[in-house]
């Protein structure tokens, strides 16, 4: 049992490698788009689904 614990965990760390050598390669080559700065609409939005979330959270937890 042990054994095939170490044969997944080997195989998904080089799932990961592989993985991350090739979102490197994509980052790196010329035609790579880099994603535009958030705004502060963007920070809105963050903020009040934050809210929202908690809102709802204390309202469970009150039985509401």
């Amino acid at each position: 049992m042990k054994q095939k614990t170490e044969t997944q965990q080997g195989s998904i760390e080089q799932l990961i490698y592989e993985e991350t050598e090739r979102r490197l390669e994509i980052m790196q080559s010329d035609t790579y788009e880099f994603p535009k700065k958030m705004t502060r609409v963007d920070y809105g939005i963050i903020i009040a689904s934050v809210a929202a979330s908690l809102v709802l959270i204390v309202t469970c937890m009150l039985g509401g």
